[in-house]
Formats: C-alpha cells, structure tokens, sequence
C-alpha cells in the first residue's frame, strides 16, 4: 500500500508490515521516587493496553521522558540509572507481551557533578536494548542535559531501520538527515512539545519526513499533569515519506494511535525514485546535465565547514 505517495515505484516490492502505536499521555513531573514509580506503573499499564487494543502490535513508542516528565524543581530525586531496576521492568514487560517499545527517560550522566542525560533507549521483544540515543539537541537554555554525539541507526522489527531523535532535535533539519543518510526508514521523535509551538510541531514532522523520504512516528506528551509548568498540547501524529499524515491523535488529551507501515517501500523510493529524489540529490546535483556525462560531481554544499580563522 502506497496511498498519497509522491515517489513512483517500478516492478514488485515485497516488504513486511510494521505495526506501530503511539501512547499520549502527560506523566508526572516527578519530584520524588514515589512519583517516578507512579509514571512507571502507568507506562506499563499503557504497554498492557497497546498490545490489547491492537493485537499484532510491533512497537509501542512513548513520549519524552515518560517516567519523569520535566519538574522544575527536586528533579534530581526521580533520576534513575540506565542499569537499574526501573529499566530492568520495562525490558522484562516487553519480553513478557513480545513487543518492541521505545522509552525515553532522564538518567544519571554525571552522578558527581548533578548532570543528568536525556537518553531513549529501544528495547527488542526479547528484552533487550538494542539500542540507546543520547539527545544531541538539549533545549537551550532551559535542558541542561550531557548533549549525545551522534545519531546512529539500529534494526527493528519487520525490515525496517529505526532512527531517533527527541523534542527539540527535531527542530533541526540536520538531523532528521544525518538519520536518514544512516538508513533509517523510520524516524521517532519522542516530544515533550508544548504550547505555543503547535503550527511547529506539524511543520517539522512534515517537513522531515518529506525531506528525506521516511516514517515519521512523532509522540508528544497531552495535558499539564502534576507539578508539570507547561502545557503540552499533545498532537501525536504518524507520517509517511511524502509528508502526509496518516494518523494523528487529539490535543489535551490521552490517546493510542496506530498505524501499519511499511519500511521496504522506503528503501525501494530511494533506489528506484526518478524526480523529488532528495536523498539522491543532494549529493548528486545536476546528475541529468549532459556536461556532467551523468555523473553528477558538483561542489558540495559548504554550510557546515568551519571557517578558517
């Protein structure tokens, strides 16, 4: 199935399906542990529901930091450990129903110096991580979080090549790209988005899945819960790589999305796509002129070099 999309496809593709379900929510803006186990809990609950609403599900996709939210204050006392027990009860869940989820959470970075880490880890249907992304984008100036280096790529469920991002990297097109220029067929952005930024939540999602020709599963946090300062307007929505929006859920309040995709259809796009190739022609300008003999060898783009001082 390939409903609204741009890019022409020649021949027969064969390509799984992947099952994936969004889970809007506003958690605690947790202050003490008793508040964090509270968020747990609920994710948990939300994993047993996920699987239950729509059997078949591949992956669960939570929003940013799902078992904390963002306090202002006594945040320090709801950080966990990437090793510890919290962690340990989202792998064992997801082995136990045999699902993927991804989880985005605030752990300790830098224990001795109070510095904390805005970390999303994928956890397989084995209950393992297979995969772990440091945010390299914090929110200037209010995230004071240890910024990530890069943005890898790892093997998902059903053929597809998971990349993510969180919240505000999103608000860079650099990234989306760097992810995509990996391999990723699918982009997740967990969000903590809040009011007023509304028009630009649907501008990047849209923008970066048509730029680089890719799913784009984005979950937001819904609602100000306790001791939380910000309005999240919630807006979850899922994409495909032309831009449309095949699935949203509603603003303010908890929902489940889910849609089927299909990631084969990505990685045959950028094979075979004649026009509005991006992931080709960026690197390849001008590749029809006659003067280049098809090679497509222009000067590369300079917006990223350092200037010599």
């Amino acid at each position: 199935m390939n409903i609204g999309n741009l890019f022409s496809i020649n021949g027969t593709i064969t390509t799984e399906v992947l099952s994936v379900v969004g889970v809007q929510f506003a958690p605690i803006g947790a202050q003490t542990k008793e508040e964090m186990r509270e968020n747990l809990d609920l994710v948990l609950d939300y994993l047993n529901q996920s699987v239950d609403a729509f059997p078949g599900t591949d992956i669960v996709v939570f929003p940013e930091a799902c078992i904390q939210g963002f306090a202002p204050v006594n945040w320090h006392d709801a950080m966990i450990d990437i090793d510890g027990e919290e962690v340990e009860m989202l792998c064992e869940r997801c082995k136990a129903l045999e699902v993927w989820g991804v989880f985005s959470l605030l752990v300790w970075g830098n224990k001795s110096r109070n510095c904390y880490a805005n970390r999303t880890i994928v956890v397989n249907d084995r209950g393992e991580i297979v995969h772990s992304y440091l945010k390299m984008n914090p929110w200037i100036p209010f995230e004071n979080s240890i910024p990530g280096t890069s943005c890898t790529v790892c093997d998902g469920p059903k053929g597809s090549k998971l990349g993510i991002i969180i919240c505000a990297d999103g608000d860079y097109p650099e990234i989306w790209r760097e992810a995509a220029v990996r391999g990723a067929n699918v982009i997740i952005r967990p969000t903590h988005y809040m009011d007023p930024f509304y028009e630009s939540w649907e501008i990047t999602n849209r923008a970066g899945a048509y730029f680089n020709q890719v799913y784009v599963v984005a979950v937001n946090t819904s609602g100000m819960a306790k001791n939380e300062t910000r309005s999240c307007f919630g807006r979850s929505m899922i994409l495909g790589p032309d831009g449309n929006i095949i699935t949203e859920a509603g603003r303010g309040n908890v929902s489940l999305i889910k849609a089927d995709l299909y990631p084969g259809i990505i990685d045959a796009m950028r094979k075979q796509a004649v026009h509005s190739n991006p992931m080709y022609s960026y690197c390849n300008r001008g590749s029809s002129c006659p003067d280049l003999d098809g090679c497509g060898d222009c000067t590369p783009y300079t917006a990223y070099e350092k200037e010599e001082e």
